[in-house]
């Protein structure tokens, strides 16, 4: 009996795995991977389905069978190139932030640790601020950097 059981679950287990659908990518050192779950520009390589429909309406089963799995991964595949290109686009907004902040935040500390401040005038020559310009330009550098810097 228990002989029995024993193969029965060998025979069943290679016609479990038949059933399942098959996805190829391709990952970016151009290695080809195969997956029975969708990943971004992954594409159905193979639907088996242990069940045959009759021989009368095989053709019209299995053209209509294709034709809704094509449409299907089509689906898949339109829904995860957006949600790629979402992580793509929160991905740049965060750089650019971060690169902002740095930015922001270089130009406030060198204005606190240089002595005097200066601006560069219209003939290339350097116009130093007064002590209460400085200090009115190192808030307005602070100023900026939080603005840059929030949410970070």
């Amino acid at each position: 009996m228990h002989r029995a059981f024993a193969i029965a679950i060998l025979i069943w287990l290679p016609l479990s795995a038949a059933v399942a659908d098959v996805f190829r990518s391709v990952d970016a050192q151009g290695h080809v991977q195969y997956s029975d779950t969708p990943t971004p520009g992954s594409q159905l390589v193979r639907m088996n389905n242990l069940r045959t429909p009759t021989p009368s309406l095989a053709s019209t089963a299995a053209s209509a069978k294709s034709s809704t799995t094509v449409q299907n991964g089509d689906q898949i595949h339109e829904q995860l190139e957006k949600e790629a290109a979402a992580r793509d686009v929160q991905n740049q907004v965060a750089q650019t932030r971060a690169d902002q902040c740095k930015k922001a935040t270089d130009i406030y500390n060198q204005s606190v640790q240089a002595r005097r401040i200066y601006t560069t005038g219209a003939d290339g020559e350097r116009q130093f601020l007064s002590d209460d310009e400085a200090e009115k330009s190192r808030v307005a550098h602070k100023i900026e950097m939080d603005e840059a810097c929030k949410g970070q």
